[in-house]
């Protein structure tokens, strides 16, 4: 009798057991295949992008996605051509927003009936109003990043340093049922090495300072001076069809003094010619009476500033590492991205293309790498970003209402 009982029993866990391995493998294979249809309709959503979805469901799978792709990234890793270390950095987003995704909300804006953006006509109304607040500030990038701190439409996009911060503003929603999906964009600081092409500067470096407070000039100065560079760089390309910028480099490294005196006179006559002609090309523009204006109002920003902006190395979007002085950005390890972009002349979807080609993070594929947050997973991340790193309305908005806010909802 107890042998018929051991055998019943032995039985029915066996049963149990099998009952369980296979209830596990239905789990498994159902969440791989849900996973799988959810990527297949972000692909198809957004094919005409050419990149590469990945869709996220908790912290597990973005830290362990984001690590993925960091390692088949397509990029130097190592220095960029000022042997400065190479910088990562992420965007979250709580909407895909498809055709103006990281495009800085004063292009987002439009333009005025005249053509024009709005740029100079907040910014100015702006720093009229607070006059003494910005006359404290350290010069006109912090002027703007000011600006965007507070909500008005500048040419800086948000972006950070820190991968899960990025996920917390993904997890974001206007609606409390989290129906919207939320997207983090990856960017790579220094994908190429050519002295035209760097994408990183802290918020003191002269490209930063010239761009900045050409941002700030009138919109007609600024429409002329853009049109100015862009031209400036049709006739060097034309002049140097063979030699892109070789010759060129030199020739400015010696414009600003960088080579031994008497190397104009050592070159062979062909280049001498060159020379000549570049002199003649940059002396139209960086004597023309808008770049005139351009280099007074840097001077009364930051004091001395020679005549002399390498105009070449202007019209890409880089990275601007802050100053830090607001308790905001260094909780949030905040960056900019800085779009140097004249938007008479380019559309949306041109700034975009060019954020994507020249600072998106791509993978060995060359495709750019976009994470997918599906808006019922929103809610679970944000409590584990909570719980498990303390990233939450607290800690990355510390002023005293959004601290109050935050005990008022979790308590």
């Amino acid at each position: 009798m107890l042998l018929k009982y051991k055998n019943y029993f032995f039985a029915t866990l066996v049963l149990n057991q099998e009952l369980l391995s296979n209830f596990t493998i239905l789990y498994i294979e159902t969440a791989t295949a849900r996973r799988t249809d959810e990527r297949n309709r972000y692909t198809d959503k957004n094919n005409f992008i050419g990149g590469l979805i990945l869709v996220i469901e908790s912290i597990n799978d973005f830290l362990k996605e984001k690590d993925n792709q960091q390692k088949s990234i397509n990029a130097n890793l190592i220095f960029d051509g000022r042997g400065l270390p190479q910088r990562l950095f992420y965007r979250g987003q709580s909407n895909d927003y498809e055709g103006s995704n990281n495009v800085a909300s004063i292009f987002r804006k439009g333009t005025k009936k005249d053509g024009y953006t709005h740029e100079y006509s907040v910014t100015n109304e702006y720093m009229r109003r607070y006059a003494n607040d910005f006359s404290n500030l350290e010069n006109n990038f912090s002027r703007l990043s000011y600006m965007q701190h507070f909500g008005l439409p500048t040419r800086l996009l948000d972006v950070t340093t820190n991968a899960l911060v990025a996920l917390y503003f993904a997890c974001q929603s206007n609606v409390e049922d989290y129906k919207t999906e939320g997207i983090v964009n990856m960017f790579i600081s220094n994908k190429e090495q050519a002295i035209d092409n760097y994408t990183y500067y802290n918020s003191r470096s002269d490209t930063v300072e010239v761009l900045s407070t050409l941002a700030l000039m009138d919109e007609v100065k600024k429409k002329v001076i853009y049109d100015n560079i862009s031209s400036f760089n049709q006739k060097i390309d034309n002049l140097l069809r063979e030699d892109k910028n070789c010759l060129y480099r030199k020739w400015y490294m010696d414009k600003i003094k960088q080579f031994p005196e008497g190397y104009y006179e050592q070159l062979p006559e062909e280049d001498k010619k060159i020379y000549n002609s570049l002199n003649d090309i940059y002396d139209c523009i960086n004597q023309s009476y808008e770049v005139q204006c351009l280099y007074h109002d840097i001077k009364r920003d930051i004091g001395y500033f020679a005549d002399l902006i390498n105009f070449r190395t202007l019209l890409h979007p880089f990275f601007v590492e802050p100053s830090f002085n607001n308790n905001r950005l260094r909780a949030q390890s905040g960056f900019f991205l800085f779009e140097p972009y004249d938007r008479t002349s380019y559309t949306l979807k041109n700034i975009q293309d060019d954020i994507n080609r020249k600072v998106a993070l791509h993978n060995t594929n060359k495709e750019s790498i976009k994470l997918i947050i599906p808006g019922n997973a929103k809610e679970k991340i944000l409590k584990e970003l909570d719980q498990s790193f303390e990233i939450n309305q607290a800690t990355l908005f510390p002023d005293k209402e959004n601290v109050a806010q935050y005990i008022k909802n979790y308590f």
